[in-house]
């Protein structure tokens, strides 16, 4: 099994003195910690993509109106439709 070798005094400390505080070991605190931690880097990741859809979303409606006008042939817009050259 692997190991994990704690070198920082303070971060070897705090996991004592939550082991100690709750009766866990220091493992399963430290278990719980990372679990936890990653939880809710998880959850703010995926707010913040809720979000950005959420911009898209807003920017799609405010732009739907637009391209529902625009006419069969693109080319409308680039060329003079009586001379063929450009606009």
């Amino acid at each position: 099994m692997p190991t994990l070798n704690i070198k920082n005094p303070r971060v070897y400390e705090l996991a004592r003195e939550l082991a100690e505080a709750t009766g866990g070991s220091m493992t399963s605190v430290i278990e719980l910690a990372l679990q936890q931690m990653l939880e809710r880097v998880q959850r703010e990741r995926s707010a913040g993509v809720t979000a950005r859809l959420a911009e898209i979303e807003a920017i799609v409606a405010r732009t739907a109106p637009l391209l529902r006008n625009l006419p069969a042939d693109p080319t409308e817009f680039l060329y003079d439709p009586d001379t063929g050259l450009p606009r």
